[in-house]
């Protein structure tokens, strides 16, 4: 099954990463995706597995990610 984040990402030209994850979510409608596609794309963004139990936890940890990141 493919990734409907991930997809959306490369559709806009976007690179799997924290901040543009970060970017997608803060514009677009953050339920429009199931919380399976945000962990699975987070997860590759940092790099090992990350389990998200809600949407609150997702936007927190993304948070966290791309403050590392930077």
């Amino acid at each position: 099954m493919e990734n409907p984040v991930l997809c959306r990402l490369e559709r806009l030209g976007g690179c799997v990463q924290p901040l543009w994850l970060y970017t997608l979510l803060t514009v677009g409608d953050l339920e429009r995706y199931p919380l399976w596609a945000w962990n699975e794309a987070l997860s590759q963004a940092v790099g090992h597995r990350v389990s998200c139990p809600s949407y609150r936890a997702l936007v927190r940890r993304l948070e966290e990610a791309v403050r590392v990141e930077n």
